[in-house]
């Protein structure tokens, strides 16, 4: 009897997920925050769909909304004078946050 070769029952598998159907994901909304008690952070540096992006002396309070379609790792990280703190909200909620206290302060959040 004919029988599919398992290379193509793998390919059938992934294209279909384990789930058996191929369904979209809702989008999320990612929210990246910065506060601090200096007015400027020296630098910030976050992960977005399309890859890294950094920013330099950068007006504190500071917040980047962006919207992602499947589960993703989500990454900041700042350095300012004194004390700092980032947050990452997905959908509204806080994922992680992180405060750092020094001269320079350097603060990373991750999911």
């Amino acid at each position: 009897h004919d029988a599919l070769p398992i290379s193509a029952l793998t390919v059938f598998a992934a294209a279909v997920g384990l789930g058996g159907t191929a369904q979209a994901e809702p989008p999320t909304k990612v929210t990246y925050q910065l506060s601090g008690s200096a007015p400027v952070a020296d630098y910030v540096s976050y992960q977005l769909e399309g890859g890294q992006r950094q920013e330099a002396h950068v007006t504190l309070p500071w917040k980047t909304d962006f919207t992602v379609i499947g589960a993703r790792v989500f990454v900041i990280s700042a350095q300012s004078p004194g004390s700092i703190t980032c947050t990452i909200l997905v959908d509204g909620k806080v994922v992680n946050q992180a405060t750092a206290n020094g001269a320079p302060a350097r603060t990373v959040c991750s999911t």
